[in-house]
């Protein structure tokens, strides 16, 4: 009496190396890296703006909140595309930080409504609002940007395949004998 067992290996290779983390200075001259260091720029100059005089009980808080949180964020992006961390993270990068941009453009929308309605209180205050307009200006730029490269990663993702799979079957037949 003759048993077989059959043995199914598949291979799955990935098309290219995934990039090591190294600082890459021509980020920097990119239109999203430029894009990020404006940002950057424009939350510390409304931060600080925003924070000089005391409106914080009139709507100044929620543009200080608003620039920092932004500023945080920003600079953390800015690290990731930098030193390519973000190709090494599991995710649909693209889309979360497309929806990052929507989120502080809607945020910077209404910080930049309530410094209007404030400005003629302190010069610092008006300020901040040409600012706040700036950096919604700016946020609103990479946003498009985002949108377009969310849009070529999900069209690209469809039509191609990154991954090639090779499929190898085994077969070994062993005899068995029955032990009575």
């Amino acid at each position: 009496m003759a048993a077989t067992y059959e043995h199914t290996t598949t291979t799955t290779a990935s098309s290219g190396p995934a990039d090591e983390i190294r600082p890459d200075p021509a980020y920097v001259r990119t239109i999203p890296g430029i894009l990020k260091i404006v940002e950057v720029f424009l939350d510390i100059l409304v931060l600080i703006c925003a924070s000089i005089d005391n409106w914080y009980s009139l709507g100044g808080g929620w543009v200080q909140f608003v620039a920092a949180s932004a500023l945080i964020t920003t600079v953390i992006i800015f690290i990731f595309y930098f030193f390519h961390i973000i190709s090494r993270l599991p995710g649909p990068w693209t889309l979360i930080i497309f929806i990052y941009y929507i989120v502080y453009v809607i945020l910077y929308v209404i910080a930049a409504i309530v410094a209007a309605v404030r400005a003629p209180l302190a010069p610092s205050i008006g300020a901040a609002c040409f600012f706040t307009f700036a950096a919604l200006a700016v946020y609103a730029v990479d946003c498009f940007f985002m949108y377009r490269t969310y849009k070529t990663v999900q069209h690209t993702s469809t039509t191609t395949s990154t991954e090639a799979g090779a499929t190898t079957t085994t077969s070994t037949t062993y005899e068995t004998r029955t032990q009575y």
